[in-house]
């Protein structure tokens, strides 16, 4: 385990039930004042540690990613347990504003974003050390952006809050589609400009952080010229590469977290309300765990067996599933129809109950590889470049490469592409976004029988923000 990110956790988690109680009140969006005004260079990175607290969230953080990000599509379903009815709504597109997951994310990512505005809005006049400073001020930029940026993929435009000294009675309305754009444009842009290239302790934002996800919102805003050139820029700044080893998962093994092509990640550690719970959800009922202390949950997360098909008998990333297992009482067991696990995330030696420490990555270098083969490819055609960079992701999963000559039309090659990417990044809570920006992600739904509306492919707002600002208009579908 990896003990930078456990010292970065313990102090998050400390520090936001010690130093930070008020910030935990969610319904008063200012409670900084002139008596309690924080002071201090300790009392700013506890500001900051609180906003990170925020933006990772509990354990059920990834849960929740999967649920939109992957049971809305051709991957994941899931089956029996307290959550199924949770996930069944996800499935079969039949969620609405009362639904507590969607409930769960506004208010964590806006929880972060108001703890990020008061260490905007306080530390500039703590006297301290003015390098740390400028630093620790781009990491708050920056967790404000990356939480609106989830924000907006799930439920559109939402409220552009920028100050913590914001009361519930001034709520705002949404901001504009243009508004929306230009924060992304400008605030990931600022916090890149500060931001370190490393960091001492893990898990923290960097520049090639803010400048991915930078050029995660022009590919997904179809802006394909900046998408490009933006993602050329993390490529050019050499912090981070393909991490290649002799088996492709091994890029997600606890031994080797913080490896060079984890960009950013959502660090975890064995612990309530620290710790990812996703292989007790994801092993079969009676799997027999390979370490003690390991509880196997009731709920059942399994892999769509159509999806499998896009993958080649050869391709090392075909070794993230589970096909068959041991059981408890010794036997093997073959999984049939819908009923494969992904095991990309495997055991935690370490694991406590359904706790484990598996980090779950948000942002990979192979990502910024395809989003310049795909940005490239919708300028200008197939091209050798685009082929190249698909390939390097190929090679490293052991895999044949593609020719130029395979591809002669972009709608091949960006068919190609789509189906890469499922291979590459199932399990990481991408395939929602890049379903909707290659517009299949509602007809994909209709094909599997669901009844799925155009408006879908936004969330609702949650009817306990609608209620509490009448400014608030919920989305197209949902009134």
């Amino acid at each position: 385990m990896n003990m930078k990110k456990i010292i970065l956790l313990l102090t998050l988690f400390s520090t936001v039930f010690s130093s930070c109680k008020k910030a935990l009140d969610e319904e008063v969006f200012t409670d900084l004042g002139s008596s309690n005004f924080y002071k201090t260079a300790e009392d700013a990175e506890a500001l900051l540690a609180a906003a990170y607290s925020a933006s990772r969230g509990g354990e059920i953080r990834t849960e929740s990613y999967l649920l939109t990000g992957e049971v809305t599509t051709d991957i994941l379903i899931q089956r029996l347990g307290s959550i199924a009815l949770l996930f069944k709504a996800a499935e079969d597109f039949t969620w609405d504003a009362t639904h507590p997951r969607l409930i769960d994310l506004w208010n964590q990512h806006y929880s972060a974003i108001y703890r990020s505005n008061v260490v905007l809005d306080k530390v500039p006049a703590i006297s301290m050390n003015e390098g740390r400073k400028k630093i620790l001020l781009a990491e708050a930029r920056f967790l404000r952006a990356f939480s609106y940026q989830y924000l907006y993929k799930w439920f559109g435009t939402v409220p552009l809050i920028t100050t913590s000294e914001v009361m519930i009675s001034d709520r705002p309305k949404r901001a504009t589609e243009a508004e929306m754009t230009s924060f992304f444009e400008t605030e990931f842009d600022k916090a890149a400009a500060d931001l370190p290239a490393k960091q001492a302790q893990f898990g923290r934002a960097t520049s090639g952080a803010a400048i991915g996800f930078l050029a995660r919102h022009y590919f997904n805003a179809k802006k394909w010229t900046e998408a490009a050139q933006t993602a050329k820029r993390v490529m050019d700044a050499g912090t981070h590469d393909l991490f290649l080893t002799p088996n492709r998962i091994d890029l997600f093994a606890l031994n080797n977290e913080g490896n060079k092509e984890m960009i950013y990640v959502l660090p975890l550690i064995p612990q309530p309300n620290l710790g990812s719970t996703y292989i007790s959800l994801a092993a079969p009922n009676d799997y027999k765990f390979q370490f003690p202390g390991k509880v196997n949950l009731a709920a059942d997360i399994r892999i769509r067996s159509a999806f499998l098909t896009l993958f080649n008998a050869a391709d090392d990333r075909r070794k993230a599933f589970l096909f068959q297992y041991i059981n408890t009482a010794n036997q093997t067991v073959t999984l049939g129809v819908d009923n494969v696990r992904s095991f990309k995330y495997l055991e935690d030696p370490q694991g406590i109950n359904q706790f484990s420490g598996n980090d779950f990555p948000l942002l990979r270098y192979a990502d910024i590889l395809l989003i310049r083969a795909e940005a490239l490819n919708e300028l200008q055609g197939p091209t050798q470049e685009s082929i190249d960079l698909i390939n390097r992701i190929r090679n490293a999963a052991h895999i044949t490469p593609i020719t130029l000559a395979a591809y002669p039309t972009k709608d091949l090659l960006r068919n190609f592409i789509l189906d890469e990417r499922g291979r590459e990044f199932h399990s990481e809570a991408l395939r929602r976004e890049d379903l909707i920006r290659h517009g299949k992600f509602i007809s994909g739904a209709v094909t599997r029988g669901k009844s799925a509306q155009a408006y879908h492919v936004l969330f609702p707002i949650p009817q306990s923000e609608i209620d509490k600002n009448s400014n608030l208009v919920q989305n197209p579908g949902y009134q």
